[in-house]
């Protein structure tokens, strides 16, 4: 309730303080406004960040890897009305699930394990430059902070952990859908 509070508000100040200065704003720009605002919101960041699924060698694989929830606590808008707006947004959480399974071979021991794992992704921070005249996306940054993977299974999901290191392969494959999916849903609008 708090992120929706706030979109409001930001969506007010997008529409307000524009019109302070003599150019007008259409009708198309506040749309538009109220869609960068619904694309940093998390129930549409959550549904629409889709991640593929991970094979690796011999039958080993990360699987049905979903979203569970997105938080944003900070939103901040600044520049200059007349030509720029870069919209930040910081300390963002993020939660995965997903299934895997492991198939190893140990010496001569074959080794197989399957289970799901729950992530959590913290300290995620974008940064978003458009134009005010066109507004189109200049730059877009993001970065991931830490990324901590549990591992449930059936025995030994500890030995998978040392074989894998799932933390970084799922924060390879999680960098740089934050803004490729900012920037879809602008030009969606």
């Amino acid at each position: 309730m708090k992120c929706t509070i706030t979109l409001t508000l930001i969506c007010f100040i997008f529409i307000i303080i524009p019109s302070v200065y003599p150019r007008t704003i259409t009708w198309q720009q506040i749309k538009q406004a109220t869609g960068i605002l619904k694309a940093i919101s998390g129930k549409d960041v959550s549904r629409q960040l889709q991640i593929k699924d991970l094979y690796f060698k011999r039958g080993s694989y990360i699987k049905n890897i979903q979203i569970t929830h997105v938080d944003i606590p900070r939103i901040s808008i600044k520049g200059s009305w007349k030509k720029t707006i870069i919209v930040k947004a910081s300390n963002i959480g993020l939660g995965l699930t997903a299934d895997w399974r492991v198939k190893k071979r140990v010496l001569f021991i074959r080794y197989r394990e399957s289970g799901t794992l729950r992530a959590s992704v913290t300290n995620v921070q974008f940064s978003v430059t458009l134009h005010m005249q066109t507004f189109r996306v200049a730059n877009c940054s993001d970065s991931i902070g830490s990324f901590k993977v549990k591992l449930r299974g059936k025995l030994l999901a500890w030995v998978v952990r040392t074989f894998v290191n799932v933390d970084k392969v799922l924060k390879r494959k999680l960098k740089g859908k934050v803004c490729s999916l900012l920037i879809i849903e602008l030009y969606r609008k």
